[in-house]
């Protein structure tokens, strides 16, 4: 492979000295002013939260009817009480309207294709809303409506500091088949997200973020709690983020004691005794053939979430299990989803444990998992997966990717709709972590190199911090997943260090835990609490599409007074620089792994060339560099010279300060 470099457009222009993108070492904060605002009162220089850090609230009560006639239909009511911590008096509010990307004309029909995966399908749709009211009273003129966002003006504004309105609506929209990859219907199964007006975000970063909808992106929401009512048909069971309030009313006296029972267990892997089947498999199956006349009210309460899900059927099994009293749950179709689903409930509590001991613990109540044909989608407490195979793994990444979700937005809830890599980098990043656990010697970081290579030979890659609706669709996973996946792992792995960077993580975890972080928030965390100047590495990974590669032309054994100094002569053939770690052989035979500073490329005269010396016992014979594989360089045939030893695990390194 022929060492590249990549512009800014994800384009090969070819190899480039490091003068040509400027000075990589330099402070970088104006290619990102909003990304990483100057420190004020509300963020402060060390990546925590200000002293007079604020944001706004919402808290919802919604009455829903899922009629599952005609394709099905959702309609309801909603009534938000919506409170303004900000220092500034709010004359009109915006909501996110994300049905509407159903409407003819939207702008997400119009930049996806119909059939892509965020296409909608030919589906027309779209909210009815009624009845808008702020305090009782109509919005001054009408709900002026853009696309999937609205704005109401108000009759009288919402004071600063704690002021607060009650807005009321009544909506209606039509369930789409299969949806767009976020929700929809299968048959009987229904899958229902983005369901009912919710309030944008008003912050000190942006003000009113009022990005539209357009399928490919995200979310960006308020906290507060919800508490939702579905009326269903009598023979569905319904599954939903939050805590299910009238358990007698819903489920029989059976039921209720299975589900008390799963509270009592500690899901193990491969021990089906640790799950109990709330709804049993006879009871599911015998729910198809036997329809139920009238309607059941199903209630649910979700604390301090940014947002609610639900799904129904009329045949779902339901299993449950639990870890550290946390309830995990699965619910799935027997006809449709297949036997790996039997040990859905323990993976869901799998996730909960894993990523509750290294990074923080769970904070809600319950976990649930659906089977259905979103290929997975996650929200507060309930994440939806694919319906899988008989082998029980075919679901576990995903489970495990969505369940991840829960820590990286839904409890630090970064700004899904600009910064992908907060959300699925980060994702992506601790899911390395427990597919290693679940399966031993089994390492994702080849697999996420490998996706973020074919982005750069298919020209398609971006920088990190692009829009998620700006990346090319086929690259998505590669940049908005696996290169935040691959960066973070090498900058713990290889920059920072483990155990500095997994405490770094966490701070940064424990400091935005139910708040609002920007990537600028992120970076002074590392930094701050690693005591690492880190500016080359963010905009060498973030900012630009550089890939890093750096090459040995040789290397050369010197005798002085003071011992035998072996001299690497090694250059880099692109912007990037970094720490070199290189496997000596030498003339005796034997091996030495060495590790050199990154701030050996800050030297003025040194440009895209440096010498790096070490003393060592005998000659040098042979050089490797990143002997163990795990670096990222991305043109493997320059790594060596002369002898080269082989690759592995290192041993005992030498730095050199």
């Amino acid at each position: 492979m022929t060492p590249v470099r990549i512009d800014m457009s994800g384009n090969v222009v070819g190899a480039a000295r490091a003068a040509d993108a400027g000075d990589p070492f330099q402070i970088f904060a104006p290619l990102g002013r909003v990304d990483w605002p100057g420190p004020n009162p509300y963020r402060a220089a060390s990546g925590a939260p200000g002293p007079a850090y604020w944001q706004q609230r919402a808290d919802y009560t919604i009455a829903a009817t899922l009629d599952t006639a005609n394709g099905g239909t959702v309609s309801g009511q909603v009534t938000i009480r919506y409170t303004n911590n900000s220092p500034d008096t709010l004359r009109f509010v915006w909501l996110q309207l994300d049905q509407n990307l159903y409407r003819p004309g939207s702008k997400g029909s119009a930049m996806n294709p119909a059939e892509s995966r965020w296409g909608v399908r030919g589906f027309k749709g779209g909210y009815d809303l009624s009845d808008v009211r702020v305090d009782g009273r109509p919005p001054v003129g009408a709900p002026k409506i853009d696309d999937t966002m609205m704005r109401l003006d108000l009759d009288a504004p919402i004071a600063p500091k704690g002021g607060r309105a009650t807005i009321t609506l009544r909506f209606r929209f039509a369930v789409p088949e299969h949806g767009s990859d976020r929700m929809g219907r299968d048959g009987t199964l229904f899958e229902i997200a983005q369901w009912y007006p919710r309030m944008a975000v008003y912050d000190d970063v942006r003000g009113w973020n009022t990005d539209p909808y357009l399928g490919q992106g995200e979310f960006y929401l308020e906290y507060g709690d919800i508490d939702y009512s579905i009326t269903a048909p009598a023979g569905y069971v319904v599954a939903g983020s939050g805590v299910l309030q009238n358990a007698p009313e819903v489920l029989t006296a059976d039921q209720r004691e299975r589900l008390a029972h799963a509270r009592t267990l500690s899901a193990a892997p491969g021990r089906p005794e640790t799950v109990a089947a709330v709804v049993t498999r006879e009871e599911a199956a015998a729910a198809r053939t036997r329809p139920v006349s009238g309607t059941k009210t199903w209630r649910f309460r979700a604390e301090d979430v940014r947002d609610v899900a639900w799904a129904g059927a009329p045949d779902f099994r339901w299993d449950a299990t639990s870890w550290n009293g946390i309830l995990c749950q699965a619910f799935y179709q027997m006809e449709k989803a297949h036997r790996s689903w039997e040990s859905g409930a323990e993976q869901t509590c799998w996730s909960m444990r894993t990523y509750s001991t290294l990074f923080y613990p769970y904070p809600y109540p319950q976990a649930t998992s659906v089977a259905g044909p979103v290929g997975g989608m996650e929200y507060p407490m309930f994440v939806m997966v694919h319906y899988g195979s008989d082998d029980p793994s075919s679901i576990f990444s995903t489970v495990d990717h969505e369940q991840g979700h829960e820590w990286y937005p839904m409890l630090v809830g970064s700004n899904e709709r600009r910064y992908a890599w907060m959300d699925e980098g980060f994702n992506t990043y601790i899911n390395a972590f427990s597919n290693e656990r679940r399966y031993p010697g089994m390492s994702a970081y080849a697999g996420y190199v490998g996706d973020w290579r074919q982005a750069v030979e298919q020209r398609t890659q971006a920088p990190l911090m692009t829009r998620p609706d700006w990346i090319d669709a086929r690259a998505l996973g590669a940049i908005a997943y696996r290169k935040p996946g691959v960066a973070l792992l090498t900058l713990r792995n290889h920059v920072v260090g483990a155990d500095t960077f997994d405490r770094a993580f966490r701070e940064y975890t424990r400091r935005w835990a139910f708040k609002h972080p920007t990537p600028g928030d992120f970076f002074r965390t590392i930094e701050n609490v690693s005591g690492t100047d880190l500016s080359w590495y963010w905009r060498s990974f973030w900012y630009t599409s550089d890939v890093l590669d750096i090459a040995v032309d040789s290397a050369a054994t010197h005798t002085t007074p003071a011992g035998t100094i072996a001299t690497l002569y090694l250059r880099r053939t692109t912007s990037i620089p970094f720490p070199v770690a290189a496997r000596l052989k030498l003339a005796d035979g034997s091996a030495r792994d060495v590790r050199f500073p990154v701030d050996l490329w800050a030297r003025p005269s040194t440009g895209d060339r440096i010498e790096a010396s070490v003393e060592v016992p005998a000659r040098v014979v042979g050089v490797r560099l990143w002997p163990d594989g795990t670096v990222p360089d991305f043109d493997a045939t320059n790594d060596t010279w002369g002898d080269a030893p082989p690759a592995g695990a290192s041993g005992a390194v030498t730095v050199v300060p």
